[in-house]
């Protein structure tokens, strides 16, 4: 499904406000086939999660999935994957961060107790 102008105008909004709002913890955001994908920082992570839960201009309450991609040419070949609904915003956002094989990646569970779960699979 593809996005309207009107809704691909709102995620480059929040894109931009998402990076303004977390310079240190984000590294980057992109728009890709209609998605929005934030870079943040391993160790920010439990702070981004709460920022976009708890800022009124997100309101990312719900992770509806955690999931990793291996990329085995790469030095920290993991991707870890946080995929946020904003049911207020009626928008979705994908948080990225990579690790090694020896690095462990910083629980969420503080920010969303369905982490857990989620975390143990990965």
């Amino acid at each position: 499904m593809r996005l309207t102008d009107e809704q691909r105008d709102a995620l480059n909004t929040l894109s931009d406000h998402i990076v303004a709002l977390l310079p240190n913890d984000v590294t980057g955001a992109t728009i890709l086939k209609d998605e929005l994908i934030v870079t943040a920082r391993r160790e920010s992570i439990a702070g981004v999660l709460t920022a976009l839960r708890n800022d009124a201009n997100c309101q990312f309450t719900q992770l509806v999935e955690l999931t990793a991609v291996d990329y085995p040419e790469r030095e920290e070949r993991f991707e870890v994957v946080y995929c946020l609904l904003s049911m207020k915003q009626n928008l979705r956002v994908r948080i990225k961060i990579t690790t090694d094989e020896a690095t462990p990646v910083p629980t969420v569970t503080g920010v969303f107790s369905t982490a857990g779960w989620f975390e143990r699979e990965v």
